[in-house]
């Protein structure tokens, strides 16, 4: 392992883990983008699994009391994500790396630039839409470790409190993350797919320390930035890390020519810095007065919108 790269890898997951810390989730689709120009998903994808489990269980148990409430929210995902997890391990293992690397930028690409415009279309029938993309977030995650995107996009339409959402989605990443790494383990006692190997296992305490770190100093960083203004700011950084990643592996794959990459990814730029223009120009940068100092009956560390009652028939005060 190159110790250059290996350093660089613990900063990007220090960074990755302090959005995951504020906002419930983007660890991986943070990492992934770009830590796959240096190390192939197959020796990636296990230790992120490996660290996520660590990481989802953490997140859960701090809104554990909101499990009793959101678990009918989240079961209709958790129980259809298998069949895509044993899809898209079976695409890990013999999938080539390139083609791997395109599903991730080209399925993050358009996420990305959806919730970075505010997207919102609230589903009428939760339990049936939750249960349709249970297979496609299984396939996700198992293929390229990324579903925080795609899962924030269906549950922040749903009139979640803040802390709701980040107990819903922590149901559902603690199930497909511990479900993805017993189907790792299984192809490789079944299929000798290697999957958990040495050189995956060795990135581990690159990724563990910076997670240790910056998940608890992401938790406070929200108390004082607008928890919206800050997952737009963090979608449109990971707009241009997707942009580029995408540019190289297109000339990789030998679609693109260099000349005509460099093009496609000064386009991209463009239109993400445009987008990022819209999106966060009439946005506050500080989060609420009250939130920050902790007034009476807000917490510090609480959203204003927090409630305990969810309130699927209105729109959140303010998105997750």
């Amino acid at each position: 392992m190159d110790p250059l790269t290996a350093i660089w890898l613990a900063i990007v997951a220090l960074g990755a883990a302090l959005v995951n810390g504020a906002v419930g989730y983007g660890f991986s689709s943070i990492i992934t983008p770009i830590a796959i120009l240096w190390y192939s998903n197959k020796v990636l994808n296990p230790a992120l699994v490996i660290v996520e489990v660590a990481v989802n269980l953490v997140l859960l148990t701090r809104e554990r009391r909101l499990i009793r409430l959101t678990w009918p929210r989240a079961r209709p995902v958790i129980q259809t994500i298998l069949p895509g997890i044993l899809l898209g391990t079976a695409g890990l293992a013999y999938l080539a790396v390139n083609d791997v690397k395109l599903v991730v930028y080209a399925t993050l690409l358009p996420l990305v630039a959806l919730q970075l415009l505010g997207f919102m279309w609230p589903v009428q029938n939760e339990k049936r839409a939750g249960a349709a993309i249970g297979p496609g977030i299984g396939f996700l995650y198992a293929l390229t470790t990324i579903s925080g995107p795609p899962l924030a996009l269906f549950l922040r339409n749903q009139g979640l409190s803040k802390n709701e959402f980040r107990c819903a989605i922590a149901q559902i990443r603690v199930a497909e993350s511990t479900l993805t790494l017993g189907t790792y383990l299984a192809f490789d006692h079944f299929l000798n797919s290697g999957l958990v190997s040495f050189p995956a296992l060795s990135l581990l305490p690159f990724l563990f320390v910076p997670v240790l770190i910056g998940v608890p100093l992401g938790t406070l960083l929200l108390r004082s930035v607008s928890p919206e203004f800050f997952r737009r700011f963090v979608m449109a950084i990971d707009g241009v890390l997707v942009s580029y990643g995408l540019s190289r592996v297109l000339v990789a794959l030998k679609w693109f020519s260099n000349t005509a990459s460099e093009y496609l990814v000064a386009t991209l730029l463009a239109l993400i810095g445009l987008m990022a223009w819209l999106a966060l120009r009439g946005l506050p940068v500080l989060a609420p007065s009250e939130w920050r100092s902790g007034a009476p009956g807000h917490p510090a560390g609480s959203s204003p919108a927090d409630s305990s009652v969810p309130v699927p028939d209105s729109p959140p005060d303010s998105p997750p």
